[in-house]
């Protein structure tokens, strides 16, 4: 699965502890996100086959 580079290189170069935990669940928020919208996007296209 795919990564946002940008939140990634950004979290290598902050050196506050605080701050990475931040952009590490900026992360995590995004893949959810992305998962999300495959999963709706899956379940839209079956049911427009079925009708």
């Amino acid at each position: 699965m795919n990564v946002n580079p940008v939140l990634s290189v950004a979290k290598l170069l902050v050196k506050n502890r605080k701050l990475k935990l931040v952009l590490l669940g900026a992360q995590f928020g995004y893949l959810g996100y992305k998962i999300l919208k495959k999963r709706k996007r899956k379940n839209g296209s079956v049911e427009a086959i079925k009708a």
